[in-house]
Formats: structure tokens, sequence, C-alpha cells
């Protein structure tokens, strides 16, 4: 009798495993360049009017939800809300960089975004620099 509920609890889990949300990638075999950009990111904002993007991401700022060398899909939202996972461009040493992180906190107009395997909270930013969201679907739709 133990060992079928055992069983049971063991497919249960399995099963919430398997629906629970995560971010739309897939990681690729295939060498992402680690290059900049030939493009800035003012002309990126300017012709992004599409609603749905592919981006490549590289690093782990985002591990466990992302990993390094993943091809994530990223559409246009009215508005953003903690926890959702944004792509949008940061200065870092001097130079444009795409980032992917996820919204930490959000006060008035200031969006605070921080990635999940990191331990500092970003510089905040507002809305208007966020290019997209990396959407959410069940674990299985990227597993198989």
């Amino acid at each position: 009798m133990e060992f079928k509920v055992l069983i049971y609890v063991g497919l249960i889990f399995l099963l919430f495993y398997l629906i629970a949300p995560v971010p739309y990638c897939k990681i690729t075999e295939k060498e992402i360049s680690q290059e900049p950009s030939l493009y800035t990111p003012e002309e990126i904002l300017e012709v992004t009017n599409l609603s749905v993007m592919l981006l490549n991401v590289r690093g782990t700022s985002m591990v466990p939800a992302i990993q390094d060398n993943s091809e994530c899909l990223c559409v246009k939202k009215e508005k953003y809300f903690v926890g959702d996972i944004i792509f949008f461009f940061a200065k870092i040493n001097g130079e444009w960089t795409g980032i992917s992180h996820r919204i930490f906190l959000i006060d008035e107009d200031q969006i605070f975004p921080k990635g999940d395997g990191n331990s500092w909270i970003d510089s905040p930013m507002t809305e208007e620099s966020i290019v997209c969201m990396i959407p959410t679907v069940p674990r299985y739709r990227v597993l198989f």
C-alpha cells in the first residue's frame, strides 16, 4: 500500500514539474557570437516594432531559469510586472549590452531588474528602456 502512495506522489510531482511555467528558451548547440552588436540600442529600439523576436542569450546571470547559450522567444507587452523576464540595454564598461533579467521591484515609474543568479539588484530603469519580455510556458514545451 505504501509503495502505491509513493508512486502516486511521484507521478503528481512529475506532472507539476512538467506543467510548471518556465521561460520560453531552448539551449542551442550552435555557437552564439560574443561580439558586440553592429547596431546601437537606439537603432534596435527604432526598428523593433515587431511583436515577437528571437534572442540569443549568453551568460549565467539568469541560471537556472535561462541557461547559457539559449535561444529565447521575446514578445512586446503594453505593461510589465514584477516577475516578468525582460530584455533591455544597459551601458557596461562604456559599451551597450543587451541583458535579460527578471523584474525584481517596481517603485512608481522606476523598474529594478535582477538576474536570478546574481546577488545584486541592477540600477533602476524606466519601462521605455524595455525592448521585450520572455514569456513563460509549461516546462514540457521546452523539454520536448
